[in-house]
């Protein structure tokens, strides 16, 4: 057998695997004598079938599939053997392949295209410079925060008619004819924040409806955004329903939250254990922890720029049409080509960043150990549990908790690639030139939705 390449573009290439008979033969021969020994057949004695007969009989699809596993075996061993870098896996080539018959062809030719991974060429350093929004705490950002904790722990009744503050349970479905609301669609249950409807005129007509009335409205007006709008419309995963027009929403309950007191009940509710005690410490806590979530919003706005600057940067090239055919193939039946061209776009920028990811660790020696990937588990089960007893009992069942943990290999990539990411995203910022700039949490959430 023989497999030879040919590039037949920047990124693309096709395996030619030459198969002879004496490739397949002598492991061919031995499934049909296995066959033989197995057979019982009218008019011949158990194991006893001819092996014309047997040859006849499971010769052609016996042959195949073992032409099949040698393939795929050496396709495998010729891509690692010659540190051959392809994205996906090799397909079968149409226009080389020849229509092979396993009855009679002894010697056969056999193509497969595949898409080579380019090398990413990139360098972190002081030339790149990425901005970094420093979220600012001020009062009216803190008072917003503890209105929401009081809502949080605050209690419900139900009013006879909704306010703008209230929470309003009911069925959506379209209004076909918004005069009389008919639709032949099926109702869905959805939930409608009236604080959260943007547009005061949409809003307007909530206020005041009472349990049992109807309200015809407009979810994408409502709202400004398609995510919230189709969440009010009660669309599903893969659902596709036009958000801007009328839809008849029917008021089955209405909810008010009646904000917590300012006391020591909400200071423990909201901080268990802490010992807080006056307004001034509940404050400076919650303060605190919006620095710490505000941080982690920072972190993550910084390396979605960060992974668009570096994919510019890279100016890396893919095999598009050979990635596009794959995942179309890879995923029969699943997808279609218009779905693989709409999502494309997403998955050629995920695929491109995971090539520099990886480059970036490689080339700043970026490695994740079994002890960090053990210590990142204690710390999780800790925070869930509390702090562990100081007793080696409590020490050991921890550490048979890891253990169990670690037999998981998909826990383990996941806890894995998340310590990696952590690494790559300390490096990026060590290495590139940081723009601080200060920026109001309300703006910063526009910022971050935008699209």
């Amino acid at each position: 057998m023989n497999i030879t390449q040919e590039n037949t573009g920047n990124l693309t290439a096709t395996l030619k695997v030459e198969l002879e008979k004496k490739d397949y033969q002598q492991k061919v021969d031995q499934i049909l004598k296995d066959h033989q020994k197995k057979s019982n057949m009218p008019g011949f004695r158990p194991g006893k079938v001819p092996m014309g007969m047997i040859r006849k009989m499971f010769g052609k699809s016996i042959v195949a599939d073992e032409v099949n596993k040698i393939i795929s075996e050496s396709l495998q061993n010729y891509i690692v053997d010659n540190n051959v870098k392809i994205l996906g896996h090799p397909l079968p080539s149409k226009e080389k392949s020849p229509t092979v018959d396993f009855e009679s062809d002894e010697d056969m030719v056999f193509y497969f295209d595949i898409g080579l991974s380019p090398d990413p060429d990139i360098e972190l350093s002081e030339k790149i410079k990425i901005p970094y929004y420093d979220i600012q705490i001020d009062d009216k950002t803190i008072d917003k925060q503890i209105s929401d904790v009081k809502k949080r722990h605050g209690q419900s009744e139900t009013p006879e008619e909704a306010g703008p503050e209230d929470i309003l349970r009911g069925q959506i479905v379209p209004a076909d004819d918004p005069g009389t609301g008919s639709s032949d669609d099926e109702p869905k249950e959805t939930t409608i924040s009236l604080p959260h409807i943007k547009d005061k005129k949409q809003q307007s007509k909530f206020i005041g409806a009472k349990k049992g009335e109807q309200v015809v409205f407009n979810p994408l007006k409502a709202t400004g955004n398609e995510a919230e709008a189709g969440y009010i419309a009660g669309n599903k995963a893969g659902e596709e329903i036009n958000t801007d027009q009328d839809f008849r929403f029917t008021v089955n309950e209405i909810v008010r939250i009646i904000p917590a007191e300012m006391n020591q009940e909400l200071f423990d509710k909201t901080f268990p254990q802490q010992g807080i005690q006056t307004e001034e410490a509940f404050r400076e806590k919650i303060a605190e922890e919006m620095a710490r979530n505000f941080q982690n919003q920072s972190d993550q706005q910084f390396m979605k720029d960060a992974i668009d600057k570096l994919i510019e940067e890279s100016g890396m090239d893919l095999p598009d049409e050979f990635l596009k055919r794959w995942l179309l193939e890879s995923n029969e039946n699943k997808i279609t080509k218009e779905q693989v061209e709409k999502e494309y776009s997403d998955y050629s920028k995920a695929m491109r960043w995971q090539l520099l990811e990886n480059k970036i660790a490689k080339d700043y020696n970026l490695q994740v150990g079994d002890d960090e990937v053990r210590a990142y588990i204690r710390n999780y089960f800790i925070g869930q549990m509390g702090a562990l007893p100081d007793d080696p009992e409590a020490d050991q069942r921890m550490e048979s908790i890891i253990d169990s943990v670690m037999q998981n290999k998909e826990e383990v990539d996941k806890v894995y690639e998340q310590l990696l990411n952590e690494k790559v995203k300390n490096e990026i910022k060590e290495k590139i030139k940081l723009k601080n700039k200060k920026i109001s949490h309300d703006d910063f959430i526009k910022l971050a939705t935008k699209k």
